[in-house]
């Protein structure tokens, strides 16, 4: 199916936002700090859930407008940016950890088998399968651990270009926003529902599985879609102060570990809201949009990958 291509539309620049990158920054180094030392930021690791926020609000910005000459094209075009986006650093992190882990390590086919299986966005299905507990010590001599994020957001791509398309937003239908909005939200109380549901039951499905950490991703989406234009809504969440909604989180990441559900509910949230509340003019935005904080953004993702074999 074709559709006419507006030109003055295609260019996804127009919608980059460098605080966004700045969010970013403040996420990574909250796992950086958690891993590093547990005592001093306890549920740092929450900043993984606000990784899966801003993912969801920036994969959906970047299809937003933007053309494509049929399906075949669109999903052509999606997976090639994804590819060319994930996949390289991973490899060299992986090839070349993999041969450290092998001087170090007596017995290394846990983590080399990780390792491998994240090349192919299923990690987190075989930490899963390995009955790995996230927040136990032994979880620490697996190289590749953390790797199973990268597998959540895989599983969620392979779904995610469907919804796009099918609900007419790809294709930039009149009511393509609205059905994306309705299905995407659907799913993401569902999503939700199943965290809440599996969690007290079985903590490591609920951590690892795409189905249970969906929710999480989709509400990038959702405030997307909502507030792609300016309106009342908008405007009364930028009122909200940035850095006391900061403030929050980072006080979130200081409660006991039996919080956990809710921590990880009240983050994802508070980062959705965060996003939507950047103004321009205000202390927050000049911070979070300062070129160091937003060096370190843009290069999160390598930091995310090589931190843990660091350390």
């Amino acid at each position: 199916m074709s559709i006419s291509i507006n030109k003055n539309k295609s260019n996804p620049k127009k919608h980059y936002r460098p605080e966004i990158d700045g969010l970013r920054a403040f996420a990574v180094f909250s796992v950086i700090v958690n891993h590093f030392n547990k005592e001093i930021l306890p549920n740092g690791y929450l900043g993984v859930d606000i990784f899966f926020v801003i993912s969801g609000f920036v994969i959906t910005s970047s299809l937003y407008q933007r053309p494509s000459k049929n399906f075949k094209d669109f999903i052509k075009g999606f997976y090639e940016r994804r590819l060319k986006r994930l996949v390289p650093a991973l490899s060299v992190f992986v090839f070349i950890t993999s041969i450290a882990i092998c001087l170090f390590n007596l017995d290394p086919s846990t983590s080399l088998k990780t390792g491998l299986t994240s090349l192919f966005g299923l990690s987190n299905l075989y930490l899963l399968r390995q009955s790995t507990d996230y927040f136990a010590q032994s979880t620490e001599f697996n190289i590749f651990t953390h790797t199973w994020s990268l597998g959540v957001e895989e599983q969620f791509y392979v779904l995610f270009p469907l919804l796009i398309w099918f609900s007419g937003f790809g294709r930039q239908t009149k009511n393509g926003a609205r059905n994306l909005f309705l299905v995407i939200g659907v799913l993401a109380i569902a999503s939700l529902i199943g965290f809440l549901y599996i969690y007290p039951i079985n903590q490591a499905a609920a951590y690892f599985l795409m189905p249970t950490r969906f929710w999480e991703i989709a509400v990038g989406c959702l405030i997307f879609i909502r507030f792609q234009k300016r309106n009342s809504n908008k405007q009364y969440l930028e009122k909200v102060p940035t850095l006391f909604l900061l403030v929050l989180i980072i006080w979130i990441m200081y409660l006991p570990i039996y919080w956990a559900t809710f921590s990880t509910v009240a983050v994802v949230f508070l980062s959705a809201v965060i996003i939507t509340s950047f103004k321009k003019e205000t202390i927050a935005y000049k911070i979070f949009t300062n070129p160091t904080i937003v060096y370190f953004g843009l290069i999160s993702y390598s930091l995310y990958l090589w931190h843990w074999g660091v350390l």
